[in-house]
């Protein structure tokens, strides 16, 4: 199954596929000095599976959402590369955005 990254330029790609329903997923991972943070979205089932996992706490926490807030669409909107400060004061930096077809 091929994948493409998420990116400036493959965003009117990634329409194409979305358009013709051939995404089979899309997925973030985001990364803080303490925390992972992965969010799929499946639009098959229309559901965000999002896993948070908490190195300094040590627990993992595995949740599924038929809709996003919208404080976690932006985490779900980043691209490569990009950061986002959250309100907590973590510093979340998207080390992959892809969309598998």
């Amino acid at each position: 199954m091929p994948f493409i990254e998420k990116t400036n330029d493959s965003k009117r790609k990634i329409k194409q596929l979305y358009d013709s329903d051939s995404v089979l997923f899309e997925e973030t991972l985001l990364v803080s000095n303490n925390i992972k943070y992965s969010i799929c979205f499946v639009p098959k089932a229309e559901v965000y599976d999002v896993i948070i996992e908490d190195f300094e706490n040590n627990f993992t926490k595995y949740q599924v959402f038929h809709k996003l807030s919208p404080s976690t669409l932006k985490y779900f909107n980043l691209l490569k590369g990009e950061s986002y400060l959250d309100d907590f004061g973590n510093e979340f930096k998207c080390i992959s955005h892809t969309i598998e077809y």
